[in-house]
């Protein structure tokens, strides 16, 4: 609770000679007084939660606050507990912000007292119209800094870094990891305003959960940007599954997307490089996305010969020599180029090859051959094997596999 929150609410709880509280428009609680007079149980629950429970939320709703314009009261409730109460809507510049709670066991309430509330009420509005206000500017401004502290510019970079510490906007000089999760389209789908709105929500939930200036956040067109500090992450290693649940929640599935990945960067050793995580990132979300072993949560550090591949422009992998030969592969018979991908990711092991394929090794045998014969690479030579392996692996990450 801001202290000039609190003030307004101090100041009528003792012109009124009763308890008073602030709630935000979803019956969060915001502020309270020093509880004088008659309590019931949901509010001694609300002080203590912070929140109204589930049943006293439906009892809530019955009245329509929302709809007020003035003070309302609300009959007590036996089976729930509650006394009679009056609430009044907490507004500044046309902006709904909450309302202001007084609890009248007696309804004794004057019309006076419930006029002086009611300025109280505008008071507490423009004091949160004032702290919207200045979160908007903060926010923006921290925005400009973690667009400049991804971007290439290693000045920039560095410049942005100070400035996020020094405004105390974040509290890690040392190495960080950069989180990002993106949504895939089917072909001819684009990702659109609404779906930056949803990956934002999803963001700012999952930013809640966080304590304060150990994270960054940024939505870019394509794709939610979050930035922690490693011992951040360690101590909440479940964010990036519960960044990409939410982001998928959010967009519904409405069979527009093939899938919805998040990619987690290698940790830097300054804060400044966190683009270089942001890049390692989504180069994990590329792999991905041709690989779907590696869904729905992919890890740059667990990638591989993978992440040293997809580091590479495209059109210098697509120009590979070996490419033909997986083209080779692919034509007579799929299950060759299966074979040799697992024949080569297990070093050789013919025996390891054929309890995963439910074959008989003299099968596998006679598909090494094969493969031999179709490609023109010797197995039993170990360059040539790595490069066949290679290979097949840049087949897979440019989808020709």
């Amino acid at each position: 609770m801001s202290d000039e929150l609190q003030r307004v609410v101090d100041s009528l709880a003792g012109r009124l000679g009763r308890a008073v509280a602030v709630d935000d428009t979803s019956f969060r609680l915001l502020a309270y007084s020093a509880q004088v007079g008659a309590i019931d149980a949901m509010r001694a629950r609300v002080i203590l939660t912070r929140e109204a429970p589930p049943e006293g939320l439906a009892w809530l709703r019955r009245f329509r606050l929302g709809q007020a314009s003035g003070p309302v009261r609300l009959p007590p409730d036996a089976d729930l507990g509650l006394l009679s109460r009056v609430a009044i809507p907490v507004r500044h510049q046309g902006l709904r912000f909450g309302y202001l709670w007084l609890i009248d066991t007696d309804q004794t309430l004057s019309d006076e007292e419930l006029a002086v509330a009611t300025v109280a009420a505008g008071d507490a509005g423009e004091v949160l119209f004032r702290e919207r206000v200045i979160d908007e500017l903060r926010d923006a401004r921290v925005g400009e800094l973690v667009r400049d502290l991804l971007s290439p510019d290693a000045e920039g970079q560095q410049l942005a870094a100070d400035g996020l510490i020094e405004g105390g906007f974040f509290a890690s000089r040392g190495g960080v990891v950069a989180v990002v999760v993106q949504p895939l389209p089917l072909a001819g789908e684009e990702v659109h305003e609404g779906d930056r709105l949803a990956l934002s929500a999803a963001l700012h939930s999952t930013v809640s959960t966080l304590p304060p200036r150990e994270c960054l956040s940024l939505v870019r067109p394509r794709h939610a940007v979050l930035i922690l500090p490693q011992s951040t992450l360690a101590r909440f290693p479940r964010v990036a599954h519960d960044l990409r649940t939410a982001v998928q929640d959010r967009l519904g599935a409405g069979g527009r997307w093939r899938a919805v990945v998040a990619g987690v960067g290698g940790a830097t050793q300054r804060f400044a490089d966190a683009g270089i995580s942001c890049e390692q990132a989504l180069v994990a979300i590329r792999v991905a996305d041709v690989v779907p072993t590696f869904r729905p949560v992919a890890e740059y550090d667990a990638l591989g010969i993978y992440g040293l591949l997809a580091s590479q422009p495209l059109e210098q992998l697509d120009a590979l020599k070996v490419l033909p030969a997986i083209d080779a592969l692919l034509s007579p018979d799929p299950e060759l180029l299966v074979t040799a991908e697992l024949f080569l990711d297990r070093a050789g092991d013919s025996r390891v090859v054929a309890e995963q394929l439910g074959l008989h090794r003299a099968s596998v045998y006679n598909r090494i051959r094969r493969i031999e014969q179709l490609t023109g690479f010797d197995l039993s030579d170990g360059e040539q094997r790595l490069v066949l392996h290679l290979g097949i692996k840049v087949a897979r990450l440019l989808g020709r596999a």
